[in-house]
Formats: structure tokens, sequence, C-alpha cells
């Protein structure tokens, strides 16, 4: 079996050239710009767009198919938010380093160090991008917590976050078939044993829902970090040149652009200099 060929160079460069540098530097940029693709697409496979004759039940079937492999792609896009924020952040600066030691699931194994040989990841993502947890809203909290002060996950969207990996799961290893135990959990007795019917309006839902937390993420755990590595560097003074790398770096964790077509911020020297005076006291 031949696997197909990464093709770069097409109709979208520029898109995703955008959404290159997105996913390089803004996790939760990176998380819009897929999601609001996501949807688009979604969106895209209606009726209208087909000639009479190709409408009904073959067209609907197909339509679900292709919906419920979006809404699969949504979460991992999620999932994958999470944990980069998380990587990015232990390689920005080393003022995590104590708890990253005394982090239980930060363990990696020799047989993972030494696969580093074929690949190129950086610290961060070797650390964090293996490990479990992240469908568990409790778990991504307390971890958030533990690291940075805050939890980017509020009360009233656990449960609701909770039911979104519940269906994931029927999408990503039931073909969409929601087991009669997987129906109780999410307290959905009339979808069990059935395939859930998963729509573009749907799915422009769960990304709403999930683009909240993302921009909560981004706000008030970018900015604990923020405050946290200024802190660590009042001792030497402020001196831009010197801490412009690893300020921009810190600095976009904490964007979140929601538009797909906008490029990231420039980080400057007035918004440094404003941040040392908000934060060194």
């Amino acid at each position: 079996m031949t696997f197909p060929e990464v093709e770069v160079w097409n109709q979208e460069t520029a898109d995703i050239g955008r959404e290159n540098k997105k996913r390089e530097a803004s996790p939760c940029s990176f998380f819009c710009s897929q999601g609001r693709s996501i949807c688009l697409s979604a969106e895209y496979f209606i009726d209208s767009r087909l000639s009479q004759e190709a409408r009904g039940g073959v067209a609907g079937k197909h339509r679900h198919k292709i919906q419920l492999a979006l809404f699969g792609q949504l979460m991992a896009a999620f999932e994958y938010m999470l944990k980069d924020f998380f990587a990015k952040t232990l390689d920005a600066t080393n003022i995590f380093d104590d708890k990253v030691k005394g982090a239980d699931w930060l363990r990696i194994t020799t047989e993972q160090l030494l696969m580093q040989r074929i690949v190129q990841a950086s610290i961060g993502s070797t650390l964090v991008h293996p490990t479990m947890g992240w469908h568990s809203p409790e778990i991504v909290n307390s971890r958030f917590h533990a690291f940075f002060g805050n939890k980017p996950i509020s009360g009233v969207q656990l449960a609701t976050l909770t039911k979104l990996w519940i269906l994931r799961h029927s999408v990503a290893h039931n073909a969409g078939f929601v087991t009669a135990h997987d129906a109780a959990r999410i307290n959905q007795a009339n979808i069990s044993e059935r395939v859930v019917n998963v729509d573009a309006d749907f799915i422009k839902q769960a990304y709403g829902f999930l683009v909240e937390i993302a921009s909560v993420l981004a706000l008030n755990s970018a900015k604990g970090i923020l405050a946290q590595w200024i802190k660590s560097m009042m001792e030497y003074g402020s001196n831009y040149e010197r801490d412009k790398s690893t300020y921009s770096r810190i600095k976009l964790l904490g964007v979140c652009e929601r538009s797909r077509t906008q490029e990231l911020p420039e980080m400057t020297s007035v918004m440094y200099l404003a941040d040392w005076s908000a934060y060194a006291v």
C-alpha cells in the first residue's frame, strides 16, 4: 500500500501558510481556524448545492457519514489544542521545570526518548503529546490549575464537554453507533443502540461551545504564565532585546484569533513594557 504524499503548494497555499503560523505559535488560534474550516465544510454539503435528481436518501446517507467524520475531527483539534498549549508553554520557559519533575502524568519512557532519533520534536511535545487523560474535563482542569493556577473549563461546561467526548468516542470507535452504556453515560436513552445524527447545525453549536473554552484558556492561563515569567525575571530588570523571543512565544499563547483569515498580531516593545509594568510588582 502506498501512502499519500503531502502536497503543500496548491490553490490554498496562503491559507495553509497562515494556519501553519498559528499551529507553530498560537494553539488556541489554530483551533479556531481548524474549527471554523470544519464548520464551513459541514455547511457546504447541503441540498441546495445538488441537482434535484441528486437529492434524497443517498445524498443524506453520504452527508451523514461526512459530518460524523467532521465532528470527530473537531474534537481531535480541540484535544490537540489542550495538549499543544501545555507543550508550547514548556518549550517557551523553564519556570515550570520543578512542576514537570513532580507531575506523575508527565513521565517519559526510555523507548519514547529513543524514538526521538527519527523525528523532530520539541521537549514539550515529547513530554505532553503522548499523555492520556485529555478526554476528562476534570483531569484537564486539575492539570491547568496545578501548573497555571486556573481552570479553563467552568463548572457549567463540565457536563456538556463530557457528553461531547462520549459522543466523539462513539463516532471514532463505533462508527457513530451509540451503545446502551454510552447513551446512559450522557443520559440520552433515546439514542441508545442507534447511529447518532450529527448534522451541520450540531457541529456549529459544538464549535461555538468549544471556542469559548479556548478563549478562556488563552486569556487566563497565558496571563498567569506571563505573570510568573516576568516575576522570575525581575532581578534582571526589563530588557526587550534580551527577552523578545521568550516574551513573544508566551504572549502568543494568550492570543485566540477567531477569524480564520486573520493573521496573528506582531509582538512589540510597547506591549512588553506594558506587561512588565503590570506584572513586575
